[in-house]
């Protein structure tokens, strides 16, 4: 028979059956990175898996996992996937799939999957994920794109497997799109093998606990942590908290404005006063924006509870259309993560003022500095592949910033050993920064310096995508700012946006920003700058400029 509502009113049992849902979501995540084919799957950990209820409803997610695609994913299942293909119109073995950007997770590289689990002949759950392809055609990731169709294929939602049985001309249209295919088919098999875990692992758990549905298991879950936010949001004051951040942009700055409403037990975000939506792909479509939203509401407010879908009811947002947060249809928005990784650190400036001891400053990994390096080996072949570098997080009450972190979008670093036998380069240079981070009670953390080098026969281009050379990370609570970034080729400042051709011998450099401090520098106690200075993280020219401290002879 199956439960009702008042069996999960027990927490022990309730906890146990909540850590076991997010075992088998463990269980996807280990699959898929384990069996994906490219670097930025497999070591970068660029992907999500997610277990939703019948409704499309997110019941839990992997514990690693990219924060705006796990509110992404639920998203798109019950705006778009559940509406185009309704559980009468699937068997099981179907795997749906699509990549287009204003149904997923705004750009055209990312993946979103959803399989259906039945049992007893019905839908009973969905196995979702998501995952960022190492190439998808067109313009190579980087905001060079003017519109979303130089960007590269895209696919609308698809059965991917029909009844257990590969899709082969979807499969072979996509393979024939892309300069990786064999990447690229490998990590999609990865991510169908993943929420196939899931979905076996799903029906032995209901056996288990002789569940014939885990509709009224996900209710239970999701009111108990509706009813903890909204427990949170009601300590904060009813009020309107603005603020606003200067952007490089690509050709001329952009400005992010917010004013974050909150009222009893909600909080709305109007993004109303940012730029107007730009001819490059650094534009933000809905689901990214507001994923962004409520991990930086989520983040102030209850950072312990597992998200899922009770996480994110007390939240709304919204953009004026036509704006770089709420762009439309055809805009370019493949490096949509140099705007949107900012709106967390939006929104903490926003409320620096109502819970100060909880906000954190900048962090120069929002947004993440991407780097992608494509071109032809010796025998012809074509290599490509994407690398990451983090800046320094923002300080925090307590707690210097972290050095090189990857916030808000929580990726890993393909090892410099995996990189160099992926593309044809040298890594010169990997650094820590000193004298980076801002300044504060609590500074910024440090930014890192990297030196690549082609050292491969052909020429070789890089994408780039960054961001705060221009504007520099800002500090919290009479914090200050970070340094700003750079960018060189063979030592020379450079663009520091979109394709630059290396030739063989030359070499490229990256000098992300350093992260915004936390409180007043006069706060900072002789011991913390003695222990920097003792670490190299600091030196004693940079010490006296920021903090006025001079070691006494």
């Amino acid at each position: 028979m199956p439960k009702t509502l008042t069996d999960f009113n027990d927490p022990i049992t309730l906890q146990v059956m909540w850590n076991r849902l997010i075992f088998i979501a463990d269980q996807a995540d280990n699959v898929l990175g384990r069996t994906a084919f490219s670097p930025i799957v497999r070591e970068n950990h660029d992907y999500v898996t997610v277990l939703l209820d019948s409704r499309g409803r997110a019941l839990a997610q992997c514990t690693w996992s990219i924060p705006v695609f796990i509110t992404s994913l639920p998203a798109a299942a019950q705006n778009y996937f559940l509406k185009a293909y309704p559980p009468e119109t699937l068997e099981p073995g179907d795997v749906l799939a699509t990549n287009d950007p204003e149904i997923g997770t705004g750009h055209l590289p990312d993946v979103t999957m959803l399989t259906p689990i039945f049992k007893g002949g019905k839908v009973v759950a969905y196995a979702g994920s998501i995952a960022h392809l190492p190439d998808v055609g067109g313009r190579p990731l980087s905001p060079d794109a003017t519109d979303i169709y130089e960007e590269g294929i895209r696919f609308p939602i698809i059965k991917l497997h029909k009844a257990g049985v590969p899709n082969k001309d979807a499969l072979d249209i996509i393979a024939s799109s892309v300069r990786l295919p064999t990447e690229v088919r490998g990590d999609l098999d990865s991510m169908v093998a993943a929420n196939n875990v899931m979905g076996r692992e799903l029906l032995r758990f209901m056996e288990e606990y002789d569940l014939d549905s885990v509709d009224e298991l996900a209710d239970s879950i999701h009111s108990r942590s509706e009813m903890q936010l909204r427990k949170a949001i009601k300590a904060w004051p009813n009020g309107t908290y603005r603020a606003e951040v200067k952007l490089d942009g690509f050709d001329s700055e952009v400005v992010l404005k917010a004013a974050v409403i909150v009222r009893d037990e909600t909080v709305h975000v109007d993004y109303t006063g940012s730029s107007d939506q730009v001819l490059h792909g650094i534009n933000v479509r809905t689901h990214y924006r507001y994923a962004h939203s409520v991990y930086a509401l989520k983040c102030l407010l209850d950072p312990e509870t597992p998200n899922n879908e009770g996480c994110i009811t007390p939240f709304t947002d919204e953009a004026p259309l036509g704006s770089i947060l709420n762009p439309h249809a055809y805009a370019a928005g493949n490096s949509r993560n140099l705007v949107g990784h900012v709106i967390p650190s939006l929104i903490f400036k926003a409320l620096e003022g109502v819970v100060p001891e909880r906000v954190q400053g900048d962090s120069g990994g929002a947004p993440i500095w991407a780097m992608n390096c494509l071109g032809q080996r010796n025998d012809g072949t074509q290599y490509g592949a994407i690398q990451n570098f983090h800046g320094g997080q923002g300080g925090r009450m307590n707690n210097d910033g972290l050095d090189t972190l990857s916030f808000p979008s929580n990726c890993r670093v393909t090892p410099i050993e995996m990189y160099e036998l992926a593309v044809p380069v040298l890594t010169e240079c990997k650094e820590l920064i000193a004298d980076s981070g801002g300044a504060g009670a609590f500074r910024g953390g440090l930014a890192q310096r990297s030196i690549l080098k082609n050292i491969s026969n052909n020429p070789m281009s890089v994408y780039m995508a960054t961001e705060r050379v221009k504007f520099p990370c800002f500090g919290v609570v009479e914090g200050h700012s970070g340094t700003a970034g750079r960018v060189f080729k063979n030592g020379v400042d450079h663009f520091p946006k979109g394709k630059v051709v290396l030739q063989p011998g030359e070499s490229l450099g990256f000098e992300t920003p350093g992260g915004g401090g936390w409180g007043k520098p006069s706060d900072r106690t002789t011991q913390d700058i003695e222990a920097d200075l003792a670490e190299g993280f600091v030196t004693l020219e940079g010490v006296k400029a920021a903090y006025g401290y001079e070691r006494k002879i």
